[in-house]
């Protein structure tokens, strides 16, 4: 797979780990998409919001374009081969309402032959108590799997075990995590009263075509054609409207049982998706 890191060294550790954290956006970069957001975001906020989830379209492209314009310099001196999809801004207020549990992002290219990622981004500095975000290092290799929005997780059913193995990470303002959307990731409780805000991106390998992942029944998982337009635009959570099937899948991969994490944990080789099948008897 062709690169998408300029700097070879983050690049491999990237590919080996399923992500990685560096310095990004500068002091005033943080600033403005601080400003920026609480000019349409004053009130209160309880659990989580995304602005991509706005039902008022302008105002999500507007939230997109501004995130878009201030990244543009860290994605130009960070990235190559790479192809910036669209913005959104994360909030989590105060509650436990905003407790994000263990889970792999969506697929949107074919992780046969290409890997996507986002690139998240906090405006304030994280900590135990406002909702750092944790991951599990490596996860992004440990099985093939199809995600979206009626697709159950392979991990559902141990979310408990994760949270007791992932790794918290402390990060500044401005910093970001640039990660695989297969690495399983969480973030807890924001127990505090400041708005743990962060700003993601979504970047895919500049050739790959993109794609939505749909559950047709208990067997089949349907593919369709998509376009960074789709996620834009649309209500994503409502199904593929608008987008052309192109095929089908067999929807065959397992779903791991609790005790079963520990032999994932060192070392798993890409290509293990065949021998799971005698460990899992699926």
């Amino acid at each position: 797979m062709k690169s998408i890191l300029l700097d070879p060294l983050l690049d491999k550790q990237l590919l080996e780990i399923g992500y990685i954290v560096i310095p990004f956006l500068s002091t005033g970069e943080v600033s403005d998409l601080k400003t920026f957001y609480y000019q349409f975001n004053s009130k209160k906020l309880e659990g989580m919001s995304a602005t991509a989830d706005l039902p008022d379209i302008d105002t999500r492209m507007q939230m997109n374009n501004t995130i878009r314009g201030v990244f543009q310099r860290a994605i130009r001196e960070t990235l190559v081969n790479a192809n910036a999809l669209g913005g959104s801004f994360i909030a989590k207020g105060k509650g436990h309402t905003g407790t994000l549990s263990p889970h792999q992002d969506w697929n949107i290219v074919d992780e046969d032959h290409y890997r996507s990622f986002n690139i998240w981004v906090p405006l304030v500095d994280l900590k135990a108590t406002n909702g750092a975000i944790c991951v599990m290092p490596k996860s992004h290799s440990w099985i093939k799997s199809y995600r979206s929005v009626n697709i159950r997780s392979a991990y559902n059913e141990v979310e408990a075990e994760l949270w007791q193995k992932m790794t918290r990470l402390y990060m500044k303002a401005g910093e970001a995590l640039v990660y695989d959307h297969r690495l399983i990731h969480a973030s807890g409780e924001n127990k505090t009263d400041e708005i743990r805000l962060a700003a993601v991106f979504g970047i895919i390998p500049d050739e790959a075509s993109m794609f939505y992942y749909h559950k047709k029944d208990e067997t089949t998982i349907e593919v369709y054609e998509s376009n960074k337009e789709f996620f834009l635009y649309e209500n994503i959570f409502q199904g593929p409207r608008k987008l052309k099937k192109i095929s089908e899948l067999p929807y065959d991969f397992p779903l791991i049982t609790p005790g079963k994490l520990d032999q994932f944990e060192s070392g798993t080789p890409r290509g293990f998706f065949n021998r799971l099948k005698s460990v899992f008897n699926f």
